[in-house]
């Protein structure tokens, strides 16, 4: 769909070019009008001149007064004719030479005004009037030639379309910055959530016309509804968890209570459901405390968070001192959700600190629309084989390691989340384990595109 200022520029372009070629058409109709009807009039002042001159003699033929007659009327194709017949006698201009006009006559009293052609062949305007002198009708018939007009007409018409296509192009030009100075605000609107998606800013200005703040303030309202669900939520889950560690840990010591040590058949089948029902709720925790899309209040900050992310990494694998090298452009602010981020990297980290020897890589980008992530360490790595592998689910990247091995399955989960790419390889560079990672932002959640059951 067309933007609103194209349409309104369109339409009003087009009704402005439909205003103007009628009123250019009217003034051409009008001109032409007025024009003729001073022809009528001049040629009507000839036909009383020369009824003026009109007289019969003695015998009763037709006689006409030269001085009545104009020196137009005497000079051949002048362009300006007479003819003046009573009976059979005919009295004809000089202009007219050889030639004579066909004409329509009109009754007694009456005038016509009709078109023909004139001695060479040019367009004439003629009328035609019956009269009575001496008790003998007379008609006097004068005809003028069009062409001088046809020409001034042409000359104005031409002059007048080059005003008015002026005059249309001013008004589209002031329309053009009429309609882009109201539509203004919008433009500023859509910048403002241009920020808003880039975590500039966590609600919209209302600084905006009457018609918008409607608008503005339900946004901010669904937004904040969203905060405040999102926190909600997360909390509840956080005390969820709370609460069931402590009925899984006495089912756990319940399972290594001295009374069932001698009884493997009950106590290992306790301590392996305890365990899988332990693992299934912090995965299903782990799952639900991802926000997907993110909200303009917890973009993630690289500056703020990777170093503390990195810190709290280094204090929980002291035991195993490791270098982080980054590659994380300053001030660098990604379109994801916070905890999801810290979750990802966290996960992503910790299984290289495990793995890694000495070092490990983190980069961080962002390209187009989609935010780059890629984790490496220099540790023993992956076959072409394991790393397909480890890439279907179910399967952990770490089975001797400690802990419970969620940390994949995390990764999965925000992955499928943003509708991203997870993908693994061995190092070319430190020779480990090298994990990428591609979140498209602006992605609904749940996307179907790189998404998982």
């Amino acid at each position: 769909m067309r933007s609103l200022q194209s349409r309104l520029g369109a339409g009003l372009a087009a009704s402005l070019i439909v205003v103007f070629a009628a009123q250019w058409l009217a003034v051409g109709a009008a001109m032409r009008q007025l024009s003729e009807a001073g022809m009528v009039r001049n040629m009507e002042h000839d036909a009383d001149n020369l009824l003026a001159g009109v007289s019969f003699d003695t015998a009763g033929r037709l006689r006409l007064d030269d001085t009545r007659v104009e020196q137009v009327f005497r000079a051949p194709f002048s362009g300006s004719y007479f003819r003046v017949d009573s009976g059979a006698v005919v009295q004809r201009s000089r202009s007219l030479w050889d030639q004579d006009l066909v004409l329509i006559r009109p009754a007694p009293g009456d005038v016509t005004r009709q078109r023909l052609r004139g001695p060479l062949g040019q367009p004439l305007l003629a009328i035609t009037r019956t009269f009575t002198v001496q008790g003998r009708p007379v008609t006097i018939a004068v005809a003028e030639d069009l062409t001088p007009l046809e020409r001034q007409l042409a000359q104005f018409r031409n002059r007048y379309a080059l005003l008015t296509g002026a005059l249309l192009a001013a008004l589209l030009l002031l329309q053009a910055l009429v309609v882009g100075t109201g539509l203004r605000p919008l433009r500023r609107m859509r910048a403002d959530l241009q920020r808003l998606d880039r975590g500039e800013i966590s609600t919209l200005p209302d600084r905006v016309p009457t018609e918008l703040k409607p608008l503005v303030g339900e946004l901010n309202h669904l937004l904040a509804t969203l905060r405040a669900r999102l926190t909600r939520s997360r909390q509840a889950l956080g005390n969820l968890a709370h609460a069931l560690k402590t009925p899984l840990t006495l089912l756990t010591d319940l399972a290594d209570h001295a009374r069932l040590r001698d009884r493997p058949e009950v106590r290992e089948p306790l301590l392996r459901h305890t365990q899988a029902v332990r693992v299934l709720i912090e995965r299903e925790l782990g799952r639900a405390r991802l926000a997907g899309a993110a909200t303009a209040a917890t973009r993630f900050d690289t500056d703020a968070e990777v170093p503390a992310l990195l810190g709290m990494l280094q204090s929980m694998h002291r035991a195993r001192p490791v270098k982080f090298e980054t590659a994380i452009a300053p001030g660098l602010r990604l379109a994801v959700d916070r905890e999801d981020m810290l979750e990802l990297l966290g996960n992503l980290l910790d299984n290289a600190c495990k793995w890694g020897r000495a070092t490990v890589h983190l980069g961080l980008a962002t390209e187009a629309s989609t935010v780059r992530v890629e984790v490496e360490d220099d540790g023993p790595g992956c076959s072409a084989a394991e790393c397909e592998q480890i890439a279907q689910r179910g399967v952990r990247l770490d089975e001797n390691a400690p802990g419970h091995g969620l940390g994949l399955t995390i990764v999965r989960d925000i992955v499928a989340t943003y509708g991203g790419r997870l993908e693994f390889d061995r190092s070319p560079r430190l020779g480990g384990l090298r994990v990428r990672v591609q979140l498209p932002v602006g992605v609904p959640p749940g996307s179907d595109r790189g998404g998982s059951e």
